[in-house]
């Protein structure tokens, strides 16, 4: 429902503020999303275990992590401020009102109270009511014409509603924050156990929006506004790989234990239905690529040659999400970062060369390379992937046709 709504929004937002305003906002939103990641620490995962874990009072978690945040946050928002002030960018405003929720994300800690407590409920409710909230405001702009920072205004609308939904049920719930737990040399040793995570963060946020940056520093907003509604319509199938991780991964972790070997076919039937899936939604996406101006406006008609080749990104990353599955149940999650990493660089050098010339198009071709490189090459070449990956990915190529031939053969049962 959301995916659907907000996309329906993008489009009439689009047409509202044009390319290049939606340019401005695509490249400003990217650029503090990379903010908001650092901000996090990469304490997430942290926190629930520690609540779940250890024997410190949740109240005495919470106030470790929440000021170790915060005040790191404080200081990513004084670089940004500082920043606009010695460069003067022209969408300054909207950096700036965008880069304001780096002061209240570190509250999003409490969601990991809601976690430890097996009431994610509650949360999916709090974000569907900032959004639903942020979705009104951003319709009455359109209605009444309004400026476009207004429309930034809209995003901190969906995240502050979000977080004080969350932190009205956490308080009502008898949640409490002992900031005054909070220790220098405590949050310091937590960091310093956090620090891969938060690199893999980061490294993973930036391969996800520097496409988007760079297109903004180097062909202007305009083009900027046309790669971002290309990625947005791109990215409407994203959440697929997701449903199917979060189906096959309980039952990949109990035949781990129970029984090794139908534990690595069932795998390899998992990258198999990731690679048929994976295909089907990109070969729409790009065949259906010259709807985007019909979506978006005939002024983003041109972006549809992005589409058409961003849309094959999918294959890989869906790749990815099944590769981190497997990884996940063996334990050897951290075998991401360097493959995450080099393709990172990879992209930064590509979009360089690539963007000055052919624009979005550029940043589409170097994204698909990009993501190749991070979730199939390296799956066969890097020794930390163990190499056995690629295995799965090369059988699971192999088992494709008669896969699918199984799939129609169990639907015509059904029927």
């Amino acid at each position: 429902m959301r995916l659907l709504i907000g996309l329906l929004l993008a489009s009439q937002l689009a047409r509202h503020v044009g390319a290049d305003g939606f340019g401005q906002l695509s490249v400003a939103m990217a650029t503090v999303a990379v903010l908001l990641c650092l901000g996090e620490l990469g304490l997430t995962r942290y926190t629930v275990r520690l609540m779940m874990t250890s024997k410190r009072p949740d109240e005495v978690v919470l106030g470790m992590t929440v000021g170790a945040r915060l005040i790191w946050s404080s200081v990513l928002f004084g670089i940004l401020c500082v920043g606009l002030l010695v460069v003067r960018p022209a969408s300054w405003l909207l950096l700036l009102i965008y880069g304001v929720q780096l002061m209240t994300n570190p509250i999003t800690e409490v969601l990991c109270w809601f976690e430890s407590k097996q009431r994610m409920a509650e949360v999916a409710t709090a974000q569907f009511v900032g959004f639903f909230a942020s979705a009104i405001c951003i319709g009455l702009g359109i209605w009444y014409d309004a400026p476009l920072y207004f429309f930034a205004i809209t995003y901190a609308v969906e995240g502050w509603t979000f977080l004080g939904l969350s932190w009205w049920w956490f308080h009502r719930s008898g949640g409490r924050i002992q900031l005054s737990a909070f220790r220098f040399d405590e949050a310091k040793d937590l960091v310093r156990q956090s620090w891969y995570e938060m690199a893999s963060q980061l490294a993973l946020i930036l391969l996800f929006r520097v496409d988007a940056i760079m297109v903004g520093a180097l062909c202007g907003s305009g083009e900027a506004g046309l790669y971002g509604a290309s990625v947005r319509l791109s990215e409407l199938v994203y959440f697929v790989p997701h449903i199917l991780a979060s189906l096959y991964l309980p039952r990949m972790i109990e035949l781990r234990q129970s029984n090794p070997r139908e534990y690595r076919s069932r795998m390899t039937d998992y990258f198999s239905l990731s690679l048929l899936v994976a295909g089907v939604c990109a070969v729409l996406l790009a065949f259906g690529s010259p709807l985007l101006g019909w979506v978006f406006g005939e002024e983003f008609k041109e972006g549809s040659r992005i589409l058409e080749v961003h849309a094959w990104s999918f294959i890989p990353y869906a790749i990815g999400i099944a590769r981190t599955q497997y990884l996940t149940v063996e334990n050897r999650l951290w075998v991401n970062l360097p493959s995450v990493a080099g393709a990172l660089i990879l992209n930064v050098v590509l979009n360089w060369f690539w963007i000055p010339t052919y624009g979005g198009l550029g940043a589409a071709w170097a994204t698909l390379v990009a993501y190749g490189f991070a979730w199939v090459v390296s799956s066969f070449f890097l020794p930390s992937v163990g190499r056995d990956v690629g295995v799965m990915l090369s059988q699971a190529t192999k088992q494709l046709p008669r896969f699918v031939m199984l799939l129609i053969r169990q639907a015509w049962a059904v029927r």
